[in-house]
Parts: structure tokens; C-alpha cells; sequence
């Protein structure tokens, strides 16, 4: 190519700027080849790889089982699913779409909200009926941190500091303290469900909840994707929204 496409050490290689950018390109290249041999290929399914993003509580519950029925109705896809919570460098990655709640920092990519996420306040069965300030927090630090905001369904916000017994970076941790009694945390509402509707959990203060939170689906820039990438999103869209708790 004449020009140097990545730097090598004894420990690792990285990708130069112009090499970032061919990978990019190459990587669109291929895409376009693929899309060309679906529209041509004869007869109506669908075919091919798909290399998804997903958050990673999200990703092993209620998005793996959409996934996973999509797979099931079309024999001949195949799906390479990679959980992170963090920020990805799409064309680097050579994602196809990623699932992500909140911000997708990358303004280049077409970015459509599918749903957002109903957050509650959770708790043991024996939490102590005291005011919500004083009682022990486990706290979500990428959400809440020290800082608690709340709202009423008329849209009155409760905020409040706290200290917390526990700060995590995972619901599934925080899940787990909750349940062993260390205290109450803001958790979504389809991973605590079930365990509300049977006991195992509480709601200390059900008027108030913590704002929603955006689920989101990042896919390449332009208009023009492979047949089996649409039908995904909009089967992972559907699915997500009409089986598994996450809101419109």
C-alpha cells in the first residue's frame, strides 16, 4: 500500500491511522461483496455471519434469548455475540450492529432508540421501613454513584447523597448483595420481576423510580445493509419490546 499499516513491538501490534482507515474500508468492501451474493443468491433465506455488541447484563438475559430465536428461525445465519459495557470503535471491532444503554458516543454511526428500561428502587424483604436516605445503598456506579435521583409518575424528583455499603460495576452483583440483605439498589425492572412477584424481593417505595434508561441500536453509516442485519434488528426490536419488560 506504500504506506506503514501498523507499528509492532515485542509485545503487541497496533494499527497506524492509515491502518485503522484501510481496515475500515476493507472491511466495508467485504460488506458490500456479501450484500451482493445475498441479493443474487437464489431463493429467500437468509445467509450469512453477523458480528453483534451487547451490553453485558443485557446481553446474557433478555438479548441473548432473542438472539438466540433469531438463530433458530434462520438456519443459515450465524451470529458472533461479544458482551462489553464499554465504549467500542465500530469499524475496528468489524461490528455490524451494537446494542448499548445510553449515549453512543460515535456520531458516525445511524443510532436508533428500540425501548427504554424501567429502573426501580429494590430491596430484602426485611429492609427496615425508614425514609430511603437512611437506609444502606448499594450502589451502580456507572449510574448512581453517591448521587440518588428519583421521580413520582408526576415527574417530582427526589435527589438525595448517600454513602454506599457497596459500589459495583455489574447488576448482577448488585443483584446478589440485594438479595443477601446488605441493602436496597436501583435495579431494572425485567431482572428483578420474578423475584417481586414472588417475594424474594421488595419495592421499599414503588411511587418513586429512577429515570428510564434509552436501549439503543448502533449500525453502520448509510442506508444500505445486508438483508439478514435488517431482519435482525428489526426481529431483535420486536422481540425485545414485546416479550421481555423493556418499555416503549
Amino acid at each position: 500500500m506504500g504506506t506503514v499499516l501498523a507499528h509492532r513491538t515485542t509485545h503487541k501490534l497496533t494499527l497506524t491511522s492509515e491502518g485503522t482507515a484501510l481496515l475500515a474500508q476493507a472491511r466495508g468492501l467485504v460488506a458490500q461483496w456479501r450484500e451482493l451474493e445475498e441479493s443474487n443468491r437464489a431463493g429467500s433465506d437468509l445467509r450469512g455471519d453477523i458480528r453483534a455488541f451487547a451490553p453485558t447484563a443485557l446481553g446474557q438475559g433478555v438479548l441473548i434469548k432473542a438472539a438466540t430465536q433469531f438463530l433458530i428461525d434462520h438456519s443459515g445465519v450465524s451470529i458472533d455475540w461479544r458482551l462489553t459495557d464499554r465504549p467500542i470503535r465500530f469499524a475496528e471491532e468489524g461490528c455490524d450492529c451494537w446494542f448499548r444503554v445510553g449515549h453512543v458516543p460515535d456520531q458516525s454511526l445511524v443510532v436508533r432508540e428500540i425501548g427504554s428500561i424501567e429502573r426501580l428502587v429494590v430491596g430484602h424483604p426485611e429492609t427496615p421501613n425508614r425514609s430511603l436516605e437512611d437506609l444502606p445503598w448499594v450502589s451502580l456506579g456507572p449510574y448512581e454513584g453517591e448521587r440518588i435521583a428519583l421521580f413520582d409518575e408526576n415527574g417530582t424528583e427526589r435527589a438525595f447523597s448517600v454513602g454506599p455499603r457497596l459500589t459495583v460495576d455489574n447488576i448482577f452483583a448488585s443483584l446478589e448483595a440485594v438479595r443477601q440483605g446488605l441493602g436496597i439498589a436501583i435495579l431494572p425492572h425485567w431482572l428483578v420481576k420474578d423475584l417481586l412477584k414472588s417475594g424474594e424481593l421488595v419495592a421499599p417505595a414503588p411511587e418513586w423510580r429512577a429515570a428510564s434508561l434509552p436501549l439503543r441500536v448502533a449500525l453502520p453509516p448509510g442506508t444500505r445493509r445486508p438483508d439478514r442485519l435488517s431482519r435482525f434488528v428489526e426481529s431483535m426490536t420486536d422481540a425485545t419490546i414485546a416479550d421481555f419488560g423493556i418499555a416503549t
